[in-house]
């Protein structure tokens, strides 16, 4: 009885190993003959991105059939695809076309395109050393007149006026560099060494020059945020937060001046306008920017 059952086990063992299906094969040699020959063909260089891909996709393949065997279903399906894929990006890759050079005429016209930028470049670039020369003389010039007029501004009106462009490009900074910005560094460099000269009229122009600037860099973020429209102060007063600060008859650094106070100096706060403060001092009424009190 034993016998007959380990008779029928191995004829049924026999039997399924006849009809198993036989090991799925991978054949790469056709997707490697037409990439060689796209290759011949220029497509390297004439389409390098299909053919890449194509390139990539054998390697794939490659990797499929060596690391995990012909013998594993899944990896012998994947290894087909990569292998198809392979083959017809070689075969679009040797089709696909040049890119067409330019011709003659084309060629022509953009030389004569470039030179003619070039040379409009060079005219503007003529033009921009012309008026900074211009400018460095007419400035000079300034420098040496308000030296031989020195006296009719005093130290602490120059020394204000760069206190304030200070805190205005410490604002500005701090939202990123621009031309603006360097330009009115150099203004007020310009300014605190014409100070040490004691030359105060020229100090306080470029100080005051440098204001300038800083403040039509924020004007279109004051504007876009109505913050030119007069309202009521969030505090009754404010305290002078610097050495020296100007009262101004206008809310705008351009603003004639009409008092100076001191830190430490209490004033009492009647509207607000922008980054301005409109104040009352002793017989006083006027405009002290925000950024010179607290």
């Amino acid at each position: 009885m034993r016998a007959r059952l380990l008779s029928a086990a191995l004829a049924g063992i026999l039997s399924a190993c006849a009809t198993a299906p036989k090991p799925r094969t991978v054949d790469l040699q056709p997707a490697r003959q037409a990439l060689e020959e796209a290759r011949a063909e220029g497509a390297a260089e004439r389409a390098p991105q299909t053919f890449s891909r194509a390139q990539g996709e054998l390697s794939e393949a490659e990797r499929l059939v060596a690391e995990r065997g012909p013998d594993a279903p899944m990896a012998a399906v994947e290894a087909e695809w990569a292998a198809r894929l392979a083959l017809a990006e070689a075969r679009c890759a040797a089709r696909e076309p040049a890119t067409p050079a330019p011709s003659p005429e084309e060629l022509k016209r953009l030389e004569t395109r470039a030179r003619r930028t070039e040379e409009e470049q060079r005219r503007l670039e003529e033009q921009l050393t012309l008026r900074l020369r211009e400018l460095q003389v007419t400035e000079t010039e300034l420098i040496r007149t308000k030296a031989r007029l020195k006296g009719l501004e005093t130290r602490a009106e120059a020394s204000s006026a760069i206190a304030e462009a200070r805190i205005l490009l410490k604002r500005v900074a701090s939202r990123g560099r621009s031309a603006a910005l360097k330009a009115a560094e150099e203004d007020l460099e310009k300014s605190e060494g014409l100070l040490q000269e004691e030359n105060y009229g020229a100090a306080l122009f470029f100080a005051l020059k440098a204001q300038d600037m800083m403040t039509k860099a924020g004007d279109a973020r004051v504007a876009a945020d109505g913050a030119d429209v007069e309202r009521p102060p969030s505090q009754s007063t404010y305290v002078v937060s610097v050495d020296s600060a100007n009262i101004r008859l206008e809310p705008s650094t351009k603003g004639p001046v009409v008092a100076e106070v001191t830190r430490g100096t209490t004033l009492r706060a009647l509207a607000v306008r922008g980054n301005w403060v409109k104040v009352a001092h002793e017989k006083v009424v006027g405009w002290v920017s925000l950024r010179l009190v607290q």
